[in-house]
């Protein structure tokens, strides 16, 4: 079984435009490899962001207490 799971996203005009000019200067074969990484890594750090402020909030509420 395959770790992908083909999907269609909907993406802005700008964007698939800054996409395929990416992929041109890229090593990745295909504009939806580079796609995956770009989302993957956006992704990662967004939910360590989210986590890392979840935990200073439950600080300052313990600290309040």
């Amino acid at each position: 079984m395959s770790e992908y799971k083909p999907c269609m996203l909907r993406l802005r005009v700008e964007t698939h435009h800054m996409l395929r000019e990416a992929v041109e200067k890229s090593a990745h074969r295909s504009m939806s490899a580079l796609a995956d990484e770009i989302i993957y890594t956006a992704l990662a750090r967004v939910l360590q962001e989210e986590e890392n402020r979840t935990s200073v909030d439950r600080m300052i509420s313990a600290a309040k207490r």
